[in-house]
């Protein structure tokens, strides 16, 4: 296999490690099938693991925003207030490493960018994050989800996530 076909079966290999967060969430049979294929057609796992990876200031970065977050009804809110070039990949990572928290089923980060406020949310429960963020204006699937709100200060972002959040549980 040449170079340009290991770069194709890397793509291919770390779409399908993102859309199964590794191979926990939506697999099937099919799923291992597919990476096998893409492992006898040159795709290296270790490369992949290399494309996900953070430099240090992000890895401290997205471990500010965690430790900041709050648990409310099983999920976890956390805003980040860290100043990073990369605040949208840190976000998103940081809403996946809380659902990894015992007793959280779903977690929404929020931060300001420029003129509106964006969240991320993941889950791995009974929380639909897609219905919870669909009050806000935002969109996406059951289990990762997404909001851009204009024009509204991050602190009533957060009110009307958590009621939101209230009318999903009631």
């Amino acid at each position: 296999v040449d170079e340009t076909g290991s770069f194709v079966a890397d793509s291919l290999l770390s779409g399908i490690m993102l859309d199964t967060k590794n191979f926990i969430l939506r697999v099937g049979v099919g799923t291992f099938e597919a990476a096998a294929r893409l492992k006898d057609l040159g795709a290296d796992p270790v490369r992949v693991k290399r494309l996900f990876s953070n430099d240090i200031e992000n890895y401290h970065e997205r471990n500010q925003i965690v430790d900041s977050a709050k648990k409310y009804k099983n999920c976890a809110i956390a805003v980040a207030d860290v100043e990073s070039k990369d605040i949208r990949l840190i976000s998103a990572q940081a809403a996946d490493e809380l659902i990894n928290i015992s007793g959280i089923t779903a977690s929404f980060v929020l931060f300001p960018d420029g003129e509106q406020v964006i969240i991320s949310a993941r889950s791995i429960g009974s929380c639909n994050v897609q219905v919870v963020l669909e009050k806000l204006g935002g969109g996406g699937n059951g289990a990762t989800a997404g909001a851009q709100i204009k024009g509204k200060p991050l602190r009533q972002v957060l009110q009307d996530l958590v009621g939101a959040i209230d009318a999903f549980y009631a």
